[in-house]
């Protein structure tokens, strides 16, 4: 009987023999892939029929709601429109820093084109992904630049979306005793908010994992490039690795990418705010409980795979809102604007970009004559 070869020889061996071919047989990713997406669009879908039977049940409360926004003032109204402008000129800065020299108008359209897909389509997180890049190609962005700035929005956003809601019940408890839902909220915070930070420590800082994730990548396209072979043709490793010193670079300067990000979210609380304050809503909703509210309320409701969260925003906030003591129709209404100022808009507002963007890509394509076109077609 054969001796059976463990040493790192052996291993090497067996990685050799993967990217040589002989694992043709091997597709249960794409199988659990296509299982798991069928199981998103049924969640999806289920959780929408039962947002449609929720204002169908509820639709005079939502009446009364809509009623409620006629008692707003125009001050109010014009207040709330400039801070719907400032967030998404805030969130667009924060691109456009990243993605430097890029002019505003066109990390503006990157922004919003992703958002749009993202919060307007099932599943559109890929697609918004796709969207960007490709804008970013037409503008001749590097592609690890384009990278290294996606994941820094990312990373920082994930950041403060947990460092809010962490601060906010530590303020709330220098009043109150502590719960048990207070503290299990609060390791999770910190958990994730320490992981962001890691993020930066290891997978940047250490030269170990670099040369593990080099490694990998090499073995990857090693495989995949006998499948596809256009895939050849780009060095992953190389762009890789400009990312990665486009991200160190990024990171030896992170306050001013975590304050605009910050301010970006905290401009989304102001709107609903105001929006209650311009309903009439008054010392019953303290500045904290609001903020414990908004901020905890938005985090839970990213955990949904519904586009945007729809309805599980609305439900969450105005359930929350009702319990720290708001009127029902009233906290309904502040939060109907709320949502349009940041869900609908966006989603127009990038839905139009990018029928412009791809109307200026038509009219700069060059145009072939007739007769070169009818040679070629004879061809």
């Amino acid at each position: 009987m054969g001796r059976v070869h463990t040493g790192p020889g052996a291993r090497e061996s067996r990685w050799n023999d993967w990217a040589s071919g002989s694992h043709r047989a091997y597709v249960r990713p794409v199988t659990r892939r296509a299982s798991t997406d069928r199981v998103r669009i049924v969640v999806v879908v289920a959780v929408g029929l039962a947002l449609v039977a929720a204002v169908w049940l509820r639709r005079d409360m939502v009446a009364s709601a809509i009623d409620e926004l006629r008692s707003m003032s125009a001050a109010v109204v014009v207040l709330l429109l400039a801070l719907g402008v400032l967030e998404r000129v805030t969130r667009a800065d924060v691109m456009r820093r990243l993605l430097h020299p890029v002019g505003f108008g066109r990390a503006l359209t990157i922004h919003d084109v992703g958002t749009s897909a993202s919060k307007g389509l099932p599943l559109g997180g890929p697609l918004a992904t796709g969207l960007r890049y490709s804008i970013a190609r037409d503008a001749a962005i590097p592609a690890p630049t384009f990278w290294s700035a996606l994941v820094a929005y990312g990373v920082a956003t994930t950041f403060v979306t947990w460092l809010f809601p962490f601060g906010v019940i530590v303020v709330d408890l220098t009043r109150r005793p502590a719960t048990t839902t207070d503290l299990a909220m609060l390791a999770v915070c910190a958990v994730v908010v320490g992981g962001s930070l890691a993020f930066w420590a290891v997978v940047l800082g250490s030269d170990r994992v670099t040369a593990w994730i080099v490694g990998r990548l090499r073995w990857a396209s090693a495989i995949a490039a006998r499948r596809i072979p256009a895939i050849g043709r780009h060095d992953l490793v190389a762009g890789f690795l400009a990312a990665r010193a486009s991200l160190r670079e990024i990171a030896r300067r992170p306050v001013g990418l975590l304050l605009r990000t910050a301010l970006a979210q905290a401009v989304g609380a102001v709107i609903l705010l105001v929006a209650l304050r311009g309903l009439g809503v008054g010392a019953e909703l303290g500045s904290i409980e609001f903020a414990r509210v908004f901020f905890v309320v938005t985090l839970l409701s990213s955990f949904v795979p519904v586009p945007g969260g729809v309805g599980v925003v609305e439900a969450g906030l105005t359930g929350a809102l009702v319990a720290a003591g708001v009127d029902a129709p009233t906290a309904l209404a502040g939060v109907l604007v709320y949502r349009l100022l940041t869900y609908v808009v966006p989603i127009v507002v990038g839905a139009t970009l990018y029928v412009v963007w791809r109307l200026d890509v038509r009219r700069r394509r060059p145009q072939v004559p007739a007769s070169t076109a009818a040679v070629v077609s004879l061809s």
